[in-house]
């Protein structure tokens, strides 16, 4: 066993929380394989290797009186060294040309087995863990705020270095190229060059250069833990007609940030939603994309929808998105309890629109940057 540690102690809480999820859905082990969870239960890990895989290579078995590690031999030297720093587990290796089936074989018996990916070998049942990540724990809070401050400054002082003629293409790679510089994983990376603003909610890169104007999206990861954000640059003054329609979109933007905080229910958020569009004068609008929810393990854990049922807990993640035509705003805020702190903020020079709210709370939101 490993020295006890601020890793131990945030496994320990989470622990908890399996512990209560096994009892009261009547399980005895759960095993969890995807690289989300297997990042949530150890603190930042990475347990995968294709960055377009869902499941990771090893995976991790938790059972009443213990944490197994099932790894293959290729993978357990540095998921050992890398990704169990300051946990206590025990291993169960197996060779590379056998499966995790195979390996589970290795473990004292274990009945009513949960698992988070589907098994064939197995007589389990796949269960959804994500619930138990969403309230962010402290050493979570810290990190996921350093990950904001730095993704912020790294796509800001990116996109005020634009240049016109650059393609989406090459804005995308060569943000990305920055983030990973930093030690940080793009996980989407969108761009959209002038008229494709207008056309294209999800805006995939490609080879058009940008004159005019450029919206740059990303969501980037850092041990486990995802932010998102979006900002726009101009070339030269921004017309009248695009100021106000990003005005408002921001001021949609704000409406959901000064309405998430704990204890928030769905309906209200959707209420909250659709009386800022109509406010706005685009009562439809907010059917043409998605407006954004929770994240935190990954890009969005689920978004605001008329079915939704959620509500907000503290120490959570959110990540807005409202768009009018042509145009968007989109940061990640924490859920601190009777406010929310917006964390994809840097110390730069980008132009921000402030609003109030009817309890004089204030919030900002990026405004369009003039290059």
């Amino acid at each position: 066993m490993k020295a006890f540690s601020t890793t131990q102690s945030d496994l320990q809480l989470k622990l908890k929380r399996i512990y209560d999820f096994l009892e009261e859905q009547h399980f005895d082990s759960l095993l969890l394989q995807r690289k989300d969870n297997f990042a949530w239960l150890t603190s930042g890990g990475y347990n995968g290797i294709p960055y377009n895989s869902m499941t990771g290579e090893c995976g991790l078995l938790i059972t009443k009186d213990n944490v197994f590690l099932l790894a293959n031999t290729i993978e357990k030297p540095r998921i050992m060294a890398e990704e169990m720093i300051g946990l206590s587990y025990e291993v169960i290796d197996y060779p590379w040309y056998q499966s995790i089936e195979e390996a589970m074989e290795k473990v004292p018996v274990v009945h009513r087995l949960a698992s988070d990916t589907g098994l064939k070998a197995l007589d389990h049942q796949v269960v959804n863990i994500a619930p138990l990540r969403f309230s962010l724990t402290t050493p979570e809070v810290k990190r996921i705020r350093n990950l904001g401050f730095k993704a912020t400054a790294i796509t800001e002082k990116f996109c005020q270095g634009l240049k016109p003629g650059m393609t989406e293409m090459e804005i995308a790679g060569k943000l990305n190229s920055q983030f990973m510089d930093a030690g940080l994983t793009p996980t989407v990376a969108l761009v959209a060059a002038d008229e494709r603003i207008a056309n294209y909610r999800h805006p995939v890169p490609t080879m058009k250069p940008f004159y005019q104007k450029c919206m740059v999206i990303s969501c980037v990861q850092e041990k486990g833990l995802t932010v998102a954000l979006t900002r726009i640059v101009h070339v030269g003054k921004v017309e009248q007609s695009l100021q106000s329609i990003h005005e408002k979109t921001a001021w949609i933007d704000a409406q959901l940030i000064f309405n998430t905080k704990r204890g928030v229910r769905a309906e209200q958020l959707l209420h909250t939603l659709k009386r800022a569009y109509a406010e706005a004068g685009f009562k439809d609008e907010w059917l043409l994309h998605h407006q954004g929810g929770a994240i935190g393990y990954e890009n969005r854990d689920f978004l605001l929808t008329p079915a939704s049922s959620f509500e907000v807990e503290p120490f959570q993640a959110f990540a807005w998105n409202p768009s009018i035509t042509g145009t968007k705003s989109e940061d990640t805020i924490l859920v601190e309890g009777s406010r929310s702190e917006i964390i994809t903020t840097a110390d730069s020079l980008w132009p921000m629109l402030q609003f109030e709210s009817p309890t004089g709370e204030i919030v900002k939101r990026p405004a369009i940057y003039e290059i």
